[in-house]
C-alpha cells in the first residue's frame, strides 16, 4: 500500500509538471518571425524604440566559416550604419547577451563626426538565432566581422570599438588582421570597453555559470528565464538601473526568434575564451594599433582588477601607444551609463591633438586617466 502511495507521489506531480510545460509552450510559443516587420506586426506591445532601431537596419546573408555549420542554411545578419561615409569610420561590436542596440546612445553622440557601423552577431539582437546543431563561435564571429568590413561596408580604414563578448571577437579579429600579410583595410585605433577579457579574475553571473549545463539551460531559458524576467535582472547591472521603458525595448530584442532560448549555445563563447585567452591577449600585446582601454568602475562582473591586469601585462609596456581610463559612475555598460563621456574619450583618442574633456570637470563622474603610454 505504502509503495503504491510513494509511486503516486512521484508520478502525479511529474505528470502535472509535464502538462504544465506543454500548456505553457502552447500558450507562449517561441517567436518564429523571419523579419523585423513580421515580428513587430505580431507583437504590437514590444518596445517602440527598439522597433525603430530594427526597422532602420538592413540585412546581408552569411554562411558560417565553420565545417560544423557548412551544411546549415545561410543566416540573415542585421546591421546598421550612421553618419556620412566620407567621415572617419568606427565599427562597433556588442557583447553577450545583448546586441548592437547597446550603442544607440553613443552613436547619437558621434554620428555627426564619424561614419559608424554596427552589427548583430548570430544569435543576438535582430540577426538570425539558429538553434539545433548550430555551433556558435568567437573565431567564426571574427570571420563574420572581416566579411562585413570587406564585402558589405567596403571600408579601407576604421577604428574598432568593442564591448564585453565583443572584446573577445575583437581580439580574434585582431589575430586575423595580424596573420594577413597585406590586409585590404587598416585599423587605426582599438577602443576596448568593459568585458571578461581575463576570465580568472571575472565574477561570472549565475546565468553565465549554469545555463550551459546540459538540459538545465534549455529548461530554464524556455520556462523560467523569459525575456521579460531576464531583462529585469540584467537591468540591475546598468548604472543607473534601466527604466521600465528601456527594459521593454531590450526585452523585445530577446523575444525576437526566441532569443533567450539560445543563451546556452551562445554562452559557449566562454569555452573559446578559456581556450584562446592567452593567444588573444598576446595578440593585443604585440599589436601595432594604438589602443584605449575604458572601464566602468562599478562593474560587478568584469571588475577593475581585470582592466588593471590586462593593462599591466599586455598594454603598458608594448611599443604602440595606449591609454587606460576609468569611469567612476559607470558599470558594465559604460556606453549606456555614460555615453557623453565615452564619446569625448573616443574623440580624444582619435584626435591628433590633445583635447580637454568638457562638462565633467570637478564632477564625481569625471573619467580618471590611470596611465598613458
Amino acid at each position: 500500500m505504502f509503495r503504491h502511495l510513494s509511486i503516486k507521489a512521484i508520478v502525479i506531480p511529474f505528470i502535472v509538471i509535464v502538462l504544465s510545460m506543454v500548456i505553457y509552450s502552447l500558450w507562449n510559443p517561441l517567436d518564429n518571425s523571419n523579419t523585423i516587420g513580421e515580428f513587430y506586426n505580431s507583437h504590437p506591445d514590444a518596445g517602440p524604440d527598439a522597433e525603430l532601431w530594427g526597422r532602420g537596419g538592413s540585412y546581408f546573408r552569411w554562411q558560417s566559416s565553420l565545417p560544423e555549420n557548412s551544411q546549415l542554411p545561410e543566416l540573415n545578419i542585421f546591421y546598421r550604419t550612421f553618419g556620412n561615409s566620407d567621415n572617419p569610420a568606427i565599427v562597433m561590436i556588442h557583447g553577450w547577451p545583448t546586441s548592437s542596440y547597446d550603442f544607440k546612445e553613443l552613436i547619437s553622440e558621434l554620428e555627426k563626426e564619424y561614419f559608424i557601423a554596427v552589427i548583430d552577431t548570430p544569435g543576438y539582437g535582430f540577426s538570425d538565432k539558429p538553434k539545433g546543431d548550430y555551433r556558435y563561435s568567437i573565431p567564426d564571429d571574427a570571420q563574420l566581422v572581416d566579411y562585413f568590413i570587406r564585402e558589405v561596408l567596403g571600408l579601407s580604414r576604421f577604428t574598432l570599438l568593442t564591448h564585453d563578448k565583443g572584446d573577445s571577437v575583437g581580439f580574434a579579429f585582431l589575430n586575423l588582421y595580424q596573420q594577413t600579410g597585406s590586409s585590404p583595410y587598416q585599423i587605426d585605433h582599438h577602443v576596448i570597453l568593459n568585458g571578461g577579457i581575463y576570465l580568472p579574475l571575472a565574477a561570472l553571473s549565475a546565468a553565465q555559470k549554469y545555463l550551459t549545463l546540459p538540459g538545465f539551460g534549455d529548461f530554464v531559458t524556455r520556462f523560467i528565464l523569459t525575456p521579460d524576467r531576464f531583462t529585469t535582472e540584467l537591468a540591475k547591472v546598468y548604472s543607473p538601473t534601466l527604466t521600465q521603458e528601456e527594459q521593454l525595448n531590450m526585452s523585445s530584442t530577446f523575444r525576437y526568434q526566441g532569443g533567450t532560448t539560445v543563451f546556452p549555445k551562445t554562452l559557449r563563447y566562454l569555452q573559446d575564451r578559456r581556450k584562446l585567452e592567452k593567444t588573444w591577449l598576446q595578440t593585443l600585446s604585440r599589436s601595432e594599433i594604438p589602443a584605449t582601454l575604458i572601464w566602468g568602475e562599478r562593474d560587478p562582473i568584469a571588475k577593475t582588477e581585470i582592466a588593471d591586469f590586462v593593462w599591466e601585462n599586455y598594454l603598458q609596456n608594448r611599443d604602440a601607444a595606449a591609454s587606460y581610463w576609468r569611469l567612476p559612475c559607470a558599470s558594465h555598460y559604460p556606453q549606456n551609463d555614460q555615453p557623453k563621456i565615452i564619446a569625448q574619450l573616443v574623440r580624444q583618442s582619435l584626435s591628433a591633438e590633445s583635447t580637454t574633456l568638457t562638462g565633467v570637470q570637478n564632477s564625481k563622474c569625471a573619467p580618471v586617466l590611470v596611465e598613458e603610454m
